[in-house]
């Protein structure tokens, strides 16, 4: 995602230049839409998030690219959703005051429902990611704790807008992709500095246009995008490739689902074209993602998890590299209204050799504990205490938190 301080004079590309016809058949049926408005639903719906804590210096844990965190003071999102006939229209509006972006326009995509007696649907516009299961519940009303797994967030010594000079150089920076670092040498930065590459990047939607719905006990989503995982794009594109996306879900009996996913799209952006390899492109280098996602619901008890196995390729190593990640969050509702919920989470990287021989994990391994109650005190207002407890190369460090969400 880019901030609005970082804007960027780019090429329209052939990738571009597809999904920019297909934003203008959204923008055109937006207008038929706009235009009947009489004749139309239309909901308006909020969500506050306020938040107290003390986080110590361990606040950049939990960060995101533009800088703010679902730990910050107050949070607040705005949801327009529109409806004519079987089109669509969701609009979504930000208001973080701690990010380097304070006011913004999230995403806004129009779904097409294809047939009147059944759930397929077409979709195009900044769209949501559809990879894995999360995305549905990052809303504060939605998730029983206030962090999010690290695979959607956390930034790793990959980058997809700097080149390091060689794995050595990537090496050196394990463990500072949360508080960002720069890849440079003799004559500067290489590249454009901005924050790292995590596995997926739940914050920043992505133009795309997807086919989606269910069919009996399947569900699937298939569909391309202009950004990848790892490095979404909401503004120009940044290089001349299509991320494709595919997932299919099954619900074996009720109360159990499994899906999986799959993307591949180069990562890169022309700001590194220069210290590529004579002859490559960044239309070279792909990323990779698999996720392995499933829902369980017993008695009281209701379970989620997912692992990622994601691949970048690179220069700096031949053969890549690899990361993997997983996490399971459980709720047990002690009665009506009231949760206890706990997540476990873990980052892993791909042991390498540095040119001295030495084998070390190419970025620095992440796990996660956090914990507590829920209260739903109205169908509008939710409240929560945690304990988050992160872990990479050194001691646990513990954030305590207690969150009010607040819908309207």
């Amino acid at each position: 995602m880019k901030h609005a301080h970082d804007a960027m004079h780019l090429v329209p590309t052939p990738a571009g230049r597809m999904l920019a016809l297909a934003a203008l058949l959204a923008l055109a049926l937006l207008g038929v839409t706009v235009d009947a408005l009489a004749q139309s639903s239309i909901q308006v719906r909020g969500l506050v998030d306020i938040v107290g804590t003390d986080q110590g210096g361990y606040r950049y844990l939990n960060t995101v690219n533009t800088g703010d965190s679902n730990f910050d003071a107050l949070r607040s999102r705005l949801f327009v959703e529109g409806q004519r006939g079987q089109t669509s229209v969701y609009l979504q509006f930000l208001i973080s005051p701690e990010s380097f972006d304070e006011f913004r326009f999230f995403g806004g995509y129009l779904m097409q429902r294809l047939f009147e007696d059944r759930n397929l649907y077409l979709e195009a516009g900044l769209i949501p990611m559809h990879d894995g299961i999360w995305a549905s519940h990052t809303y504060s009303n939605k998730n029983p704790l206030i962090g999010i797994p690290l695979a959607q967030y956390w930034k790793s010594a990959m980058h997809g807008f700097m080149m390091p000079t060689d794995l050595d150089q990537l090496l050196s920076k394990r463990g500072q992709g949360q508080t960002g670092f720069v890849y440079a040498d003799s004559t500067g930065i290489r590249g454009r500095s901005y924050a790292s590459a995590p596995i997926t990047y739940d914050n920043c939607w992505n133009y795309g246009a997807f086919s989606l719905g269910t069919l009996g006990r399947f569900e699937y989503a298939a569909g391309v995008t202009l950004g990848a995982p790892a490095t979404p794009v909401s503004g120009s594109d940044t290089n001349e490739n299509l991320t494709w996306h595919a997932k299919l879900g099954y619900a074996f009996m009720p109360g159990l689902k499994l899906w999986l996913s799959g993307a591949r799209g180069a990562y890169l952006s022309r700001d590194v074209e220069a210290y590529l390899p004579a002859g490559k492109t960044v239309n070279d280098y792909y990323q990779n993602l698999l996720i392995v996602s499933g829902d369980a619901r017993w008695w009281r008890f209701s379970f989620m998890g997912e692992a990622y196995f994601t691949h970048f390729d690179t220069p700096v190593r031949e053969s890549g590299l690899s990361s993997e990640s997983y996490y399971l969050q459980a709720v047990y509702s002690v009665y009506a209204g009231v949760d206890l919920a706990a997540r476990y989470d873990r980052l892993t990287f791909e042991n390498v050799a540095s040119s001295t021989g030495e084998m070390m994990s190419w970025d620095e391994n992440i796990e996660r504990w956090e914990g507590g109650v829920g209260y739903h005190v109205t169908r509008e207002l939710f409240v929560k205490g945690i304990m988050q407890a992160t872990r990479g190369d050194e001691d646990w460090e513990v954030i305590p938190a207690f969150q009010a969400s607040f819908s309207f």
